[in-house]
Parts: C-alpha cells; structure tokens; sequence
C-alpha cells in the first residue's frame, strides 16, 4: 500500500463529515490533512436568495463555511492534531475533486452522504461524483 502523505476531507458539518474526519485523524497520524468546505449556493436554496438578496445570502453562507472549517479545528484538536482548512465555491463533488488534483493530495477522505435524501436524489451524490471524477483512491466512510 502506497504511504499517504497528503489527505484531504470533504466537511460539510454532518454526523458523517465528522466521522470521516476523526477516521482520516486516527487512521493517519502522520499525515498532512486538509479538510474543506464547498458553499453550493444552490443548497441555500433560490428562494432564500428572494427573501433575503444575494449578498446577503453570500455572506451568510461564508459565516456558515467558517463555522464548519473551525468545528473541523476543534476535532483536530481534540485528537492532538491540526489541520489546513480551504473554502471552495461550486459543485461539491467537482471543487473537491479540483482541489485534491490541484494540491496533490494522495487520497480524498469523505463521508458516504450529507445531503438530505430529497436533495441528494435530485442533484446527485457527493460521494458518486467524486468517486467517478477523482484521479487518486477515495476513502468513503459509512
């Protein structure tokens, strides 16, 4: 088995996101890991973006992707470890995928699923999308 020097893990605040994040801590006590965020706008919905404006929804959803990469901190910490956070806009699968090949990560590490199951049923799998689109081995944590 090829030795794993760079993780990246996909975190989006759900049970999962944190499972596969303590696994990746465990699993690789020496690695170097990065765990990211990608702010979908399309799953802060269209609707709330006429409610509440455009910018103020941008704002709203960056506040929300600090929150996430600092609770990803704190598990980090929790384990004696820390971790590089990064921020993407776009199609989770496809950013997180960018990222990996962009900062030569060896193996990406995600939960199976953290979208609510109607979400996930009309726009697709995370998980499937990376899976299909990533050049390095995808670690999937049930």
């Amino acid at each position: 088995m090829p030795e794993v020097e760079r993780l990246l893990v996909a975190f989006d605040g759900t049970p999962l996101a944190e499972r596969a994040l303590e696994y990746a801590l465990t699993t690789y006590p020496e690695t170097e890991v990065t765990v990211i965020h990608v702010i979908d706008y399309l799953d802060e919905g269209y609707s709330a973006e006429a409610l509440v404006g455009a910018e103020e929804l941008r704002e709203r959803a960056h506040a929300r992707s600090t929150e996430l990469l600092a609770a990803a901190e704190a598990i980090a910490a929790d384990h004696g470890r820390t971790v590089s956070t990064a921020t993407r806009l776009g199609k989770p699968g496809r950013e997180i995928v960018a990222y990996a090949e962009e900062h030569d990560a060896d193996t990406i590490v995600l939960g199976s699923h953290g979208r609510a199951l109607l979400t996930r049923v009309l726009l697709g799998s995370v998980a499937q999308t990376v899976l299909q689109r990533a050049p390095m081995p995808v670690l999937i944590v049930r």
